[in-house]
């Protein structure tokens, strides 16, 4: 164990360096030990733990291993080698301290008890040993974990039917209970003005549901605040709750869930602080919504802000308000506001951050600190939290009036608040709570801060849980930042983005906005109007690049390292300040800093512990950024690349432009339902698209609801509700190639296909034609090129476009789609007129896999389409692109490559489908090995698998994710293709060769 050798390691240093023997001196090397063992397990150690005795004395103890709801599941002391071991042993324990899972050791003996005995001890440098002592340690479970596991899973199944019964009474309540009624309206009403006119009776039924069910846990861990009864949205809430629920049902409805919280209860009197018991709550609110409601958990990007990052931010901004407006974030008149401020992380270590300064604290907290929030719980939280800390920094317990329960992207009452208007656009929950967001909206808030949303969009429209529109945020960004964009636009409207233009809006002429987020801002194609827009709206711009985006591959992404929000999400994050500062005149002054490659989530937390903004600044630890034309920030591609022609625009497209080699480019299909609409034989994918449409057609003639047994997208779900009929058509099974040389079935139908793009002018369903299939814009992986002659999927490469060598129109009369202006260019260019289109087509696709054009324009094919040169001897670089297009897109007539099969008859055959390059053999089963594969033919690679993975991917057995599928048509079985992957695997095996000699051609041929 790698720990291990690292404890004696540091042991022997301590004892080299400090020369004693002593606990004192020592026991960091065990200390570290246990922590990094803990770490593994996502347990904390804390060193110098308080606790109380069975007898009620304040004891300490070296060590205790919790989790992040404050369970401990183990202990440690650590003991001088002078001393008697087992008489400090029987010491401590007369003393009061645990036996149930505790390490006793002194540098030479480690012992282990268990249950108030002793299970184990062994040498310290025994390793085997001490592997087998810390296992024992960490994999016993205290009868607390055991009990707490126990109620949590036990939370886990009764809540959802507890949320059932309260939702029926809640109905009922609607129905028959005219008080219930008349305040549920008025309530509605209010909701609708302060959050948004979306907010239906569902959702306020289900902020009671919330408040009913959490009311509990708050009264655990804050025993000594009355919540409910004095926070003014939690009295209102409580009132209306109080006409349909009270007394025994109320009693009854709740003790299903009893266990759970007498294990919050028990497991809450460990937080002794408000900081410990600010952590736990967050912690259970994160598991309590996660079990309650996954979707809002997803759709509302519940992961929390490390508190490192957040003392950065609060520390970066004072530096700045000092540079730029000479005042500190303590002064009067510099009022701040965190939008969305979910748990309120930042306004409590705010609060910290101003702990030394009682009176500026006092004065802040009276006006000058703001923060929203749209869910009820997180509201709860943060003011629970937010007061909390306040009193424990004051003394004096204060209620925040500073928190509105706000929707901030629809809260633009501030604009017209400036000028004059009272500023109360919304109206609110309570008078209180209007008066909060009216007294917000008249402030001048030059400081916003926070950790905005960071989920974008679900995955599958099944979830029902798309992020909600944001309709004024959104006009700003289409006339702001997609005014100024030329690129794919969609991921404007992420969450993050919106906020930052709202925040970018609201703190007016000069100020500062500070957040941690999404990093896709920082070199994403789609962002090049965001980035053009930002540095014309402010004047400085400071980045710190965290990294961590586990979508990359590869070297990349081995280079992002850890996320620094504990893994929980893919998403590259990054920290940036944006200051606006009307008196610096001299354009904007982009400054960037990345963290250094390879760096774990823990290293990157306790680099931004350890390290200030002010102190990087001056020490010229940041990079200039000079943008290019094309908004760019960094990876600044080639400019001679400008010159060459374009292989496709959006100009040429939409046919107001001829200077581009294609007019026409198009998408692969989208089917947003590839299990129910794709398959390896025309029969399967039949009995699935009848199945489906006979179940659509059952709900639409009953008007029932979506259910989860089909596919739902958007285009299915508005045809749904505009009552359209499906009909089945045996005509539209087609031949689709949906990933590298592997073909299937495809139902291909307008309404099944969530998006077909222009491939009915390109293929269609009968049309001959050929394409070329190219990486698309922006890429993450390396550029990607590939030739198809039959209808593609989206995701054949990376999001792929495709250049058609000709287009149909709806007469299906066939059409060129190479223009006259780029074959003129190529025949004037070679003095050749015998030039012809489908020659330059081929040309096109030689140079698309020339490696030096793809090493040295590498950025430029990141951020936009191809441009092609004119390379010396044309007529064989098309030479050796026929060559290749005929290879790949033809690919099933290539004579196969004769590789060796070895077969062992007497097994019964069990898929494996697994390559071992480097003995050159594919075992097929555990029957039949393929051998003798060159390893010419590992070499020709599509993204990060070579073509022959590819086909290994596709045809392994794999568990489908659709629940219907999974129960009704699972049944794709190898052994039944078995003898058609191999023909296939021999094939793609000559290709790929083949392929490799042509590139090997290719680079022998001289450039410009």
């Amino acid at each position: 164990m790698i720990e291990i050798q690292n404890y004696w390691r540091e042991l022997n240093n301590l004892r080299a360096i400090a020369g004693a023997e002593n606990e004192g001196a020592l026991r960091s090397a065990f200390q570290n030990l246990l922590r990094d063992l803990g770490e593994q397990q996502q347990l904390i150690l804390y060193a110098e733990y308080p606790f109380k005795a069975p007898n009620g004395a304040n004891l300490r103890a070296d060590g205790v291993l919790m989790d992040r709801l404050r369970l401990v599941h183990g202990w440690w002391e650590a003991k001088d080698e002078k001393d008697d071991l087992d008489k400090e042993i029987t010491v401590k324990l007369a003393k009061g301290y645990p036996n149930d899972n505790i390490i006793f050791e002194d540098t030479r003996t480690a012992v282990l008890l268990q249950q108030g005995a002793e299970v184990m001890r062994c040498p310290v440098s025994d390793g085997k040993a001490l592997t087998r002592l810390l296992d024992g340690f960490f994999n016993y479970e205290l009868p607390e974990v055991q009990d707490f596991r126990a109620a949590r899973d036990k939370f886990v199944i009764e809540l959802p039917g507890v949320a059932r019964a309260l939702k029926e009474l809640l109905v009922a309540a609607h129905r028959n209970h005219a008080a219930f009624q008349l305040q549920a309206h008025d309530f509605l009403a209010l909701c609708q003005r302060a959050i948004g006119d979306r907010v239906t009776t569902d959702h306020v039924d289900e902020m009671l549901i919330q408040h009913i069910l959490t009311d509990q846990i708050f009264r655990a861990i804050f025993s000594d605040v009355n919540f409910h009864q004095e926070n003014h949205l939690a009295r209102a809430i409580g009132e209306l709750e109080s006409t349909f629920l009270h007394g025994s049902t109320r009693k009854e409805l709740l003790k299903r869930l009893e266990p759970y919280f007498a294990a919050i209860r028990r497991t809450a009197a460990n937080a002794i602080t408000s900081a410990e018991k600010q952590d736990f709550l967050k912690q259970v609110y994160e598991d309590f919504y996660s079990a309650y409601n996954p979707k809002d958990a997803d759709r509302l990007g519940i992961v929390y802000t490390p508190s490192e990052a957040v003392r950065f931010i609060i520390a970066g901004c004072d530096w700045l308000a000092q540079q730029h407006f000479n005042k500190r974030l303590a002064d009067a008149g510099l009022d701040i506001l965190d939008p969305c401020t979910g748990t309120g992380t930042f306004i409590v270590d705010f609060i910290d951050y101003l702990r030394g300064d009682k009176q500026a604290l006092i004065r802040k907290f009276a006006g000058e600190i703001h923060a929203n929030e749209i869910s009820i719980l997180p509201y709860y939280i943060s003011c629970l939290n937010i007061e909390q800390a306040y009193y424990e920094a004051t003394q004096e317990w204060c209620e925040f009036n500073g928190a509105c329960f706000v929707n901030t992207l629809e809260n633009w009452g501030f604009g017209l608040a400036h000028e004059g208007s009272s500023g109360n656009l919304f109206g609110s929950l309570t008078d209180e709570n209007q008066t909060r967001i009216h007294n917000q909206n008249q402030c001048a808030i030059p400081v916003i801060l926070g950790n905005p949303p960071y989920n974008a969009n679900q995955k599958n429209e099944n979830d029902n849980n798309k992020n909600d529109p944001a309709l004024l945020a959104d006009k700003r960004i289409k006339e702001t930042y997609l005014a100024a964009s030329t690129a794919q636009k969609t991921k404007l409207y992420d969450p993050y983005v919106r906020f930052l233009r709202w925040a970018s809006d609201r703190i007016g002429e000069r100020g500062i906005v500070a957040f941690i987020s999404n990093s896709s801002f920082i070199e994403a194609k789609g962002f090049d109007g965001f980035r053009k827009v930002v540095a014309q709206e402010f004047q400085e711009i400071w980045i710190i690049n965290i990294k961590g985006n586990s979508r990359t591959s590869g070297d990349r992404r081995r280079r992002e390292g850890g996320n620094v929000f504990d893994d929980k999400i893919r998403v590259g994050v990054a920290l940036y300040f944006l200051v606006r500062n009307p008196a610096l005149t001299d354009g904007c002054n982009i400054r960037y800093f990345e963290l250094a490659d390879f760096l774990v989530a823990k290293e990157k937390r306790a680099w931004l512990a350890h390290h200030q903004l002010r102190v990087l600044a001056k020490a010229g630890d940041f990079n200039r950024i000079q943008p290019n034309a094309d908004g760019n920030w960094l990876n600044q591609p080639q400019e001679d690349w400008s010159e060459w022609l374009a292989v496709a625009s959006k100009e040429g497209k939409a046919g107001k432009s001829e200077d581009v080699i294609f007019k026409l480019y198009s998408l692969g299909v989208v089917t947003a339902r590839d299990e129910w609409v794709y398959g390896f034989t025309h029969e399967d994918v039949a009995k699935k698209v009848q199945y489906f449409i006979e179940h659509y057609e059952t709900l639409r003639r009953l008007k029932a609801s979506f259910d989860e047994k089909i596919k739902w997208s958007r285009a299915v779900k508005n045809d749904f509700i505009n009552n359209r009929p499906y009909v089945y058509n045996s005509k539209i099974l087609i031949n689709s190639i949906y990933r590298p040389f592997v073909v299937l079935t495809l139902y291909f139908c307008g309404s099944l296909n969530e998006m077909q793009y222009r491939q009915r002018e390109i293929f269609g369903l009968k049309y001959k034609n050929l394409a070329i299939g190219i990486s698309g814009i922006p890429i993450t992986k390396s550029f990607q090129t590939l030739a198809v002659a039959i209808l593609p999927d989206l995701h054949l490469l990376e999001q792929p476009n495709f250049l058609p060598l000709w287009v149909y129109a709806a007469d299906g009369s066939r059409h060129d789609n190479i223009t006259n202006w780029a074959l003129t260019q190529f025949q004037q260019h070679y003095a050749n007129t015998d030039i012809t289109k489908r020659d330059l087509f081929n040309y096109v696709y030689a140079v698309l896999h020339d490696p030096r054009y793809r090493e040295k324009f590498a950025l430029n094919l990141k951020a936009e389409f191809p441009r092609i040169p004119f390379h010396p001897d044309f007529t064989q670089w098309a030479k050796i692109g026929a060559t290749l297009i005929q290879s790949h897109a033809y690919f099933e007539q290539v004579k196969p490559f004769g590789l060796q099969r070895i077969d062992r008859p007497e097994i019964t055959p069990k898929c494996r489908l697994k390559a071992d390059q480097t003995a050159g053999t594919i075992e097929i089963d555990n029957v039949t090995t393929l051998a003798n594969i060159p390893p010419q033919a590992w070499q020709y690679q599509l993204g990060n698998r070579s073509a022959l993975e590819w086909v290994l991917d596709q045809y392994k057995e794999k568990t489908p994710k659709d629940l219907t599928i999974r129960e009704h048509f699972n049944t794709y079985r190898f052994a039944e293709h078995k003898e058609a992957v191999i023909e296939l695997l021999d094939r793609v095996c000559q290709v790929s060769v083949d392929t490799m000699t042509a590139i090997e051609q290719i680079e022998q041929l001289p450039w410009e």
